[in-house]
């Protein structure tokens, strides 16, 4: 049996996947021509920023 709480939590969640959702498709992803990781220069396939991991860890590390 839901009670007022219940329905509000269910209700507010629903409003937060929403928003997330919403959010999530205005974000802009950077792309990358080159066809380079722009930490090491190695190829990587598509569009893609980084080859590996750590090269992202180590970008972002060292950039910030």
């Amino acid at each position: 049996m839901n009670d007022d709480v219940d329905n509000a939590n269910d209700f507010m969640q629903h409003m937060i996947d929403v928003g997330v959702k919403n959010a999530h498709g205005k974000i802009k992803k950077p792309s990358n021509q080159t066809g380079n990781c722009i930490w090491c220069e190695e190829p990587v396939k598509d569009d893609r920023r980084w080859c590996s991991i750590e090269c992202r860890n180590e970008f972002e590390k060292y950039t910030k």
